[in-house]
C-alpha cells in the first residue's frame, strides 16, 4: 500500500456464530480452512465480545458506538436513533464509497440504500426464503415487523438467474416444547439441490459484484470503499445441502460441558427457556444431532466467504484492503442444555470470533488476548478512514492492536447488554477472574437478596469456573468479590447513564 494511502474496508459479518467453531480458534472437527488463511494474514482475537447481544442491538451498536439506550434499538426490529452520528454517514463523509450485500436487521425504519449502501436492500431481517420460495418452510414465513414486509425477491431472482429450481426440504427437525411457535420452528434441514441452491450463495456472488464495481469506482474517482457483506447463517434453521449437512458424524461431538446443568441457584427462566424449545428430551443424543448441522452451515459458510476471499485477490487487492471477519453474537447450541443466544449471559452467547487483515499487518498470524467489543470497530474504521469519531463513543479504536502492535488496551473488564427474551434488558460485567449478571424483574421488583438473589444476580468465578456452573451470589465466603463486581457494575452504568442505575442501586441498598 502507498504511503498515505488509505485502505479499503471488507468486513464480513456472520450471525450467531461461536468463536469455537473455527478452527483458528481451537475447533478440532469443525473445519474452516478460508478463515483459518485469514487469520495467518492478521490478528486474532481470543478475547472479543459484542457488547450488546441479540442481532440489531450489536449491529446497531457496531454501527453507531453508542450503547442501546442511546441508540435506541434495545432489541430486535427497532429504530435506529435518527439524530446520532453513524458509520455509513461518517465514511461517506470521509470520501469512502459504500457497499453492502446480504442481512440488514439493523433498523427497522430505514433498509441500507437510505443510508448511502450501494447494493440489494432487504428490510428488516429481510429472510430470502421467507416468501414462500421454499414451500414447506415455516421459519419467518410472512413476517411484517413494524408495518414493514421483510419479503423480497431477491433470492427468487438469483435463482432464475441461474437456471436453478427452488430448493425443498427433504427432512428437517423442529423444536418440541410448548411454546407454538418453537413448534413452528426449523432447527435444521436437509435441503436438496448443492451449495449454489443456498440463499447464502447469494449474498458471496453479490459482494463479489459489489467487489468489482468499488474497485472500478476507486479506479475512476479515488475513493476507498467500505463493503459490509453479512450472511444470515449460521444462526438456525440450519438449512444446508449436502455435503455438509452429512459431513460430521453426530456420534464424533463431544458433550457440551454444561450439558449437566442442574439450574440450582440459577434464575428460574433460564430452565423455562430451555423447555420452551423442547430440545433436551433425547438428551446429547438429540443435541448432538443439531450440533452436526450447525458445524455444517459454517463450514458452508467458509467455503462462501472464500470465494468473496478469493475475488479481493483476483482483482488485485489484497495490498490495499483490510479484511474482518467477526459474527454479531454466539450461539449457546448445547451449553446449558440451551439454544441461540438469550436471556442469559453466558460466555457463548456474548464470545465472538474476531480476525482483522490488515495489509500493514507488522504480525501476521498473531494472536492478541486483550479484552475487545465488535463495536471497537467504529471509532477504529473512522481512524482507518483519517476522521475521528464524534465526540460521544462509548467505545475506542483498536487500530494499532489491527497493525500487529504491541499497545496494550489496558481494559480490565467488559461490559454487555442483552434485551433478547426478557421483559427487561439483562446487563453484564466480566472480569478475568469473575461475572456479574444483573437480571431485573418485569415489574421492576428487587427479589429478596437473602431468600432467593439467584433470581437477580448470577456470580461467577470464571477463573475457576469456566463453564459457568455455580452462581455464587450471596455466599458469604464471595462477599468481597461481590461488592467488588456490583461497585463495578455501578460504575459502568453511572459512566454511560444507563437507566437501570437506579435499580442496581436498589439491591446494593437491600443487600447491606
Amino acid at each position: 500500500m502507498s504511503p498515505g494511502e488509505r485502505p479499503n474496508i471488507l468486513l464480513i459479518l456472520t450471525d450467531q456464530q461461536r468463536y469455537d467453531t473455527l478452527g483458528c480458534y481451537g475447533a478440532e472437527t469443525c473445519r474452516t480452512p478460508y478463515l483459518d488463511a485469514l487469520a495467518q494474514r492478521g490478528v486474532r482475537f481470543s478475547s472479543a465480545y459484542t457488547a450488546a447481544v441479540a442481532c440489531s442491538p450489536s449491529r446497531a451498536m457496531l454501527f453507531t458506538g453508542l450503547y442501546p439506550h442511546k441508540n435506541h434499538v434495545e432489541s430486535n426490529n427497532q429504530i435506529l436513533n435518527p439524530e446520532i452520528p453513524n458509520l455509513a454517514g461518517e465514511l461517506r463523509r470521509a470520501g469512502y464509497n459504500l457497499g453492502y450485500a446480504g442481512k440488514w436487521h439493523l433498523d427497522n425504519s430505514r433498509v441500507a440504500s437510505q443510508y448511502g449502501f450501494e447494493g440489494k436492500d432487504f428490510p428488516g431481517y429481510g429472510y430470502p426464503p421467507a416468501g414462500g420460495i421454499i414451500e414447506e418452510l415455516h421459519y419467518h414465513r410472512g413476517r411484517v415487523t413494524n408495518g414493514m414486509s421483510n419479503i423480497t425477491t431477491h433470492y427468487e431472482d438469483y435463482l432464475q438467474a441461474h437456471g436453478l429450481e427452488p430448493p425443498e426440504l427433504l427432512e428437517a427437525s423442529y423444536g418440541e416444547g410448548p411454546n407454538r411457535r418453537m413448534k413452528r420452528h426449523e432447527i435444521y434441514a436437509l435441503q436438496s439441490g448443492t451449495i449454489e441452491h443456498s440463499f447464502e450463495a447469494l449474498v458471496s456472488e453479490e459482494a463479489v459484484r459489489l467487489l468489482r464495481s468499488l474497485k472500478e469506482k476507486r479506479e475512476n474517482d479515488g475513493k476507498p470503499f467500505f463493503l459490509w457483506a453479512n450472511y444470515w447463517g449460521p444462526h438456525t434453521p440450519c438449512l444446508v445441502p449436502e455435503p455438509y449437512y452429512s459431513m460430521y458424524d453426530p456420534r464424533e461431538i463431544a458433550m457440551e460441558p454444561s450439558f449437566t446443568e442442574t439450574w440450582q441457584r440459577k434464575p428460574s427462566h433460564q430452565k423455562i427457556t430451555e423447555r420452551s424449545w423442547g430440545l433436551s428430551g433425547n438428551g446429547w443424543e438429540g443435541w448432538r444431532e443439531i450440533v452436526a448441522r450447525y458445524w455444517g452451515y459454517v463450514t458452508m459458510l467458509d467455503e462462501l466467504i472464500g470465494r468473496v476471499l478469493d475475488e479481493v485477490q483476483r482483482l488485485g487487492l489484497e495490498e490495499n484492503t483490510m479484511v474482518i471477519f467477526s459474527s454479531d453474537h454466539g450461539d449457546m447450541m448445547g451449553a446449558h442444555r440451551l439454544i441461540e443466544k438469550g436471556p442469559f449471559g453466558y460466555e457463548e452467547s456474548f464470545r465472538l470470533p474476531f480476525i482483522a487483515a490488515h495489509p500493514e499487518c507488522e504480525t501476521p498470524g498473531s494472536v492478541r488476548d486483550e479484552f475487545v467489543y465488535l463495536q471497537d470497530l467504529f471509532p477504529t474504521l473512522l481512524e482507518m478512514a483519517g476522521t475521528r469519531p464524534p465526540e460521544e463513543c462509548d467505545t475506542r479504536s483498536i487500530l494499532d492492536n489491527i497493525l500487529g502492535r504491541d499497545d496494550p488496551i489496558k481494559r480490565d473488564s467488559i461490559y454487555g447488554y442483552s434485551g433478547h427474551g426478557l421483559p427487561t434488558s439483562l446487563r453484564m460485567v466480566r472480569t478475568r477472574g469473575h461475572k456479574l449478571v444483573l437480571t431485573p424483574s418485569e415489574r421492576g421488583v428487587v427479589h429478596d437478596l437473602l431468600d432467593d438473589p439467584w433470581e437477580t444476580l448470577e456470580l461467577y468465578d470464571v477463573a475457576h469456573d469456566p463453564y459457568e456452573m455455580h452462581n455464587l451470589i450471596g455466599l458469604p465466603e464471595v462477599r468481597e468479590a461481590q461488592e467488588k463486581m456490583m461497585e463495578r457494575m455501578t460504575r459502568y452504568m453511572s459512566r454511560l447513564d444507563d437507566p437501570l442505575q437506579d435499580y442496581v442501586q436498589r439491591i446494593r441498598e437491600e443487600g447491606r
